[in-house]
């Protein structure tokens, strides 16, 4: 009896409509093509299996990007991002692979002093516990070109995890360089930990991923350095507030009030600060993006900073 093709193709889609996985455009006719290149035996009807192999393979060939992350996976994401997702660059088959492990970068973001990276971390072995990741170990972040930049801080978050492909989703930042100037950069991973049974095991290898990310416009404001502050420069992003400081400041370790051109307030938490000889710099990160022409004022327990009229980047103390 002949295979029924057309009521194959059917079900087949009517699958992937099912799992969420939309079919390419153009897919009939790439894939038509692809089977017409294949030789000529695993087009006999003789030979039914070498043929569904042959288009299940095809399949996976030209969909691999779009399946790239599942539909459970990408909903978390979704969720994890929030407001900031129309931030992000999204990227398609920009992956590594060593010790068994798979990492996808699946977007990213960035400001002047923070990169905010999304990957999925899949275990093709089957023996690591991806669901207990607790720590990816960035080498670090470099230009092409071969400029080092080093992070002062880094850290990972678990966002989800697919039991089914040993995959789980994590949020890589790193912050504590200027990167107003990057635009090509190259992550490299030499290492994954993971926290279980009350100890911490890692594995270690190198997973190396270039991609191109253009940070996001920045207000910038030059401040007085009023009341003996030394507070001398403030960049607010649609992800947070960098306020920087010469050698007489202090890092500030309290959330700020962020207060708007309409009367309302929200809360930047506090993040890092860093310190070195002759500067200080403290972050804070907002819980949703912010549109920063509209901040007009800033409050930290013991300073005001005006942004806006002709007291713009006046520092004053309580």
């Amino acid at each position: 009896m002949d295979f029924d093709w057309k009521d194959f193709d059917a079900q087949m889609k009517g699958r992937a409509g099912i799992e969420d996985c939309p079919i390419p455009q153009d897919f009939e006719e790439r894939l038509e093509k692809r089977l017409e290149e294949l030789p000529a035996q695993a087009r006999s009807k003789k030979r039914l299996g070498q043929r569904i192999i042959a288009i299940m393979a095809a399949v996976l060939i030209l969909t691999g990007s779009a399946l790239a992350i599942s539909p459970t996976l990408r909903e978390q994401l979704s969720r994890a991002l929030g407001l900031f997702e129309a931030y992000t660059t999204p990227f398609e088959g920009a992956s590594a692979v060593d010790q068994g492990v798979e990492i996808r970068l699946l977007s990213a973001m960035a400001d002047e002093y923070t990169v905010r990276i999304y990957l999925e971390v899949q275990d093709h072995t089957g023996t690591q516990p991806m669901e207990n990741i607790c720590d990816i170990l960035i080498d670090f972040l470099t230009p092409k070109e071969g400029t080092e930049i080093q992070g002062m801080t880094s850290g990972t978050k678990l966002l989800g995890y697919e039991e089914d492909t040993h995959t789980a989703l994590v949020e890589l930042h790193a912050a504590g360089e200027n990167y107003s100037q990057m635009r090509d950069w190259n992550l490299c991973i030499d290492g994954i930990a993971f926290y279980y049974g009350g100890r911490r095991e890692s594995i270690y290898g190198t997973w190396e991923i270039p991609f191109t990310l253009t940070p996001l416009e920045t207000r910038t404001v030059s401040l007085d350095a009023g009341d003996h502050s030394d507070f001398h420069t403030l960049k607010i992003s649609p992800i947070g507030i960098v306020l920087e400081g010469g050698p007489d400041s202090f890092i500030q370790t309290d959330n700020m009030n962020v207060v708007f051109a309409d009367g309302h307030t929200e809360t930047a938490e506090k993040s890092v600060g860093t310190g070195g000889t002759g500067h200080t710099t403290s972050t804070w990160y907002f819980s949703e993006p912010v549109s920063s022409e509209e901040i007009v004022r800033l409050e930290l327990p013991c300073w005001t900073i005006t942004l806006n009229g002709t007291d713009q980047g006046s520092v004053t103390r309580k």
